[in-house]
């Protein structure tokens, strides 16, 4: 089948065909590919996902996936997630084994390192994942790759969204977690405010992807895999200034063009008020074994 997100969905009961219709007619990077949206539950996917698999990923050189040419450019790059997910997520971590599915230039590894009783990643990324080994990093191609391997706390940041199996990995992330260990998961949210924005959407949906989660879907996907005692919260990335830029000039940046119309104080009563009406840009899940 060539959506097997869209039939994963279907016998969840997520979607429905008949309230399956056309939401955007092309993801930025590919005009064979369009976008598709389930009117009553607000699900967003891919019209179907047979573009994607493992060698899409692994065959990518070191730095081009970022943006940039070295992993100390894109740790520069990514520093303000990474240095706000140690705020948010240090409690779960401290003093455990820990592993970080899809790592990227391995920022997480470097923050928890000193906190954490150990640390891995699991990259598909060739070149990345050797980088990361010279650094001194146990590393994974797939959590398929790991065995006798039994760790307190997994995280997958913006990565669960890329996988055309979803369920089956994450079953495999619970088999590798200790009774009690913890799945934290973070994914872009289909109800983001701004993609009521044709010029956000035309930048935002891309071909890998594959699915924009609701809290329903994200929770569902997770009790399925076997995860219980679910906590799904929403969580604003992007500021006030960022978003007035995309009303303004239909591009990103704004946080950094219209920095001068936002504050702090405004910036928080903003996100707190997308939270309170489920239009964040981000939802965060934290589960238990």
């Amino acid at each position: 089948m060539q959506n097997s997100i869209q039939e994963i969905l279907i016998n969840f009961e997520l979607c429905n065909e008949s309230s399956i219709s056309p939401y955007y007619p092309c993801v930025r990077d590919r005009e064979d590919i369009s976008v598709l949206r389930d009117e009553k539950s607000g699900l967003i996917f891919l019209n179907r996902i047979d573009h994607i698999d493992t060698r899409h990923y692994e065959s990518l050189k070191i730095g081009e996936y970022w943006g940039v040419n070295t992993r100390a450019e894109a740790l520069e790059k990514y520093s303000e997630d990474n240095t706000r997910r140690v705020k948010q997520f240090t409690s779960y971590v401290i003093g455990k084994d820990y592993i970080d599915m899809g790592c990227g230039a391995g920022g997480m590894l470097d923050l928890f390192k000193p906190i954490a009783r150990s640390v891995s990643g699991v990259e598909l990324q060739k070149e990345v994942r050797n980088e990361l080994k010279r650094c001194g990093y146990p590393m994974y191609r797939s959590m398929a790759d790991i065995r006798r391997v039994s760790v307190d706390v997994i995280s997958l940041f913006h990565v669960l969204e890329h996988l055309t199996d979803p369920i089956k990995t994450l079953q495999s992330i619970r088999v590798a977690l200790r009774d009690g260990g913890i799945i934290i998961v973070e994914v872009p949210h289909a109800r983001d405010v701004l993609l009521q924005l044709n010029s956000f959407k035309a930048f935002s949906l891309w071909s890998e992807h594959l699915i924009l989660h609701t809290r329903e879907s994200l929770k569902k996907f997770l009790e399925v895999a076997g995860f219980s005692n679910i906590n799904i919260y929403g969580f604003q990335r992007y500021s006030l200034a960022n978003h007035i830029g995309w009303m303004i000039s239909g591009k990103p940046g704004g946080q950094n063009t219209f920095a001068h119309l936002s504050t702090e104080e405004m910036n928080t009563a903003y996100a707190q008020k997308l939270e309170a009406t489920d239009q964040t840009d981000t939802l965060i899940a934290i589960a238990y074994v």
